[in-house]
Parts: C-alpha cells; structure tokens; sequence
C-alpha cells in the first residue's frame, strides 16, 4: 500500500492492548495526560513571564533570549494542547483523519526529545560537569520512554482504524457490486 520507507507507521511496533484495556481507552488516556501537562506547562511558562523584568534595555541580551525561548516553549506546548484535542475527539469520534495531525507532531516531537537528550547527556560526560545527578537523565530517560509508548498506543490505534476503513470500503464495494448484477 504505501512505501517502505524506514521512518514509516509500518515500522513502529504495534499494539494490541493498553494493558487489559482496549487500544482506544489507552488513546483517551495518553490524549488526557498530555493535555493535562500542557496546560501545566503553560501555566509555567506563563508564571515565568511574569517573574521576568518587563522593562529591558538593549544590554540585557540574556533576558531577550529568556523570553523569546518561553514564548517558543509556550507555542509548542499550547499547539500541543489543540493538536491533543483534536486527536481526542478523533478517538472518541474514531475518526482516523482527526488522529494524524498527532501522530506527526508528537513523532518530531519524539525524535527532537531523543536528539536533545543524547545532545546534552553527552556535552556533560565531555564538560563533565558533576552539577547534575543521574535521576535526571533517568526522569528523562523514563519521560521519553513514556511519550514513545503513547505514541505507539496512538499508531496502532490509528492503524485499526484505517484497517477497518478499508474492509468497510470492501465490502461495500462488493455490496454494489452484486447489486449491479442482480438489477439486470
């Protein structure tokens, strides 16, 4: 059906089960967590605003940057927050095209994670910088594992549906066309 590319939905892992729920609970689940953490993280992002001086100066370089990396932090996160919500509805609605949009915004986001993570984790084995401990890369470790885990929950959720898609297509194809035969 489509190309074998080794980036492509075909070649992530599917699912069957969220545990001893079905795929599409798991999907509601992982839809709920991430919303409720961007709307966390917005709220952070919006408190950090407002400690920020507001008053700056062009010498003040470092602030400049400050807010121009929380309102890029806000962006994503608030994009995430609509995105998630309309893969929810998707999944409640089980509507496939709904789902998609997720799928591609939260993969960059995976491998922007992972990229970010192997990036910084290896700056500090080369600086050897000792002010972070190894629960943090762990925390993170385990924060990406979890998003990859979604992410798979969704894929084979979305891939369920296409699949179902498909065979209703199929049988209504074949429903016409006997009907076509039988009318003449």
């Amino acid at each position: 059906m489509g190309a074998k590319f080794p980036f492509s939905m075909e070649n992530i892992p599917r699912q069957k089960r969220f545990g001893c729920f079905s795929l599409k609970i798991g999907s509601v689940f992982s839809a709920l967590v991430i919303i409720i953490y961007s709307v966390m993280a917005i709220a952070q992002c919006l408190a950090i605003l407002n400690v920020l001086p507001s008053n700056l100066s062009q010498d003040e370089s470092e602030i400049i940057a400050s807010y121009g990396v929380i309102i890029l932090i806000t962006v994503i996160h608030v994009t995430t927050f609509v995105i998630t919500s309309l893969m929810l509805v998707g999944v409640l609605r089980e509507k496939a095209n709904l789902i998609r949009p997720w799928l591609v915004w939260t993969t960059v986001q995976v491998m922007t994670s992972v990229l970010m993570f192997i990036f910084w984790s290896t700056l500090n084995v080369i600086i050897h910088s000792g002010d972070n401990s190894l629960i943090l890369y762990v925390l993170e470790f385990l924060g990406l594992t979890l998003r990859f885990y979604m992410l798979m929950l969704v894929a084979s959720y979305y891939k369920q549906l296409e699949d179902e898609k498909d065979e209703t297509e199929r049988l209504r194809n074949i429903i016409n066309h006997d009907m076509w035969y039988s009318a003449a």
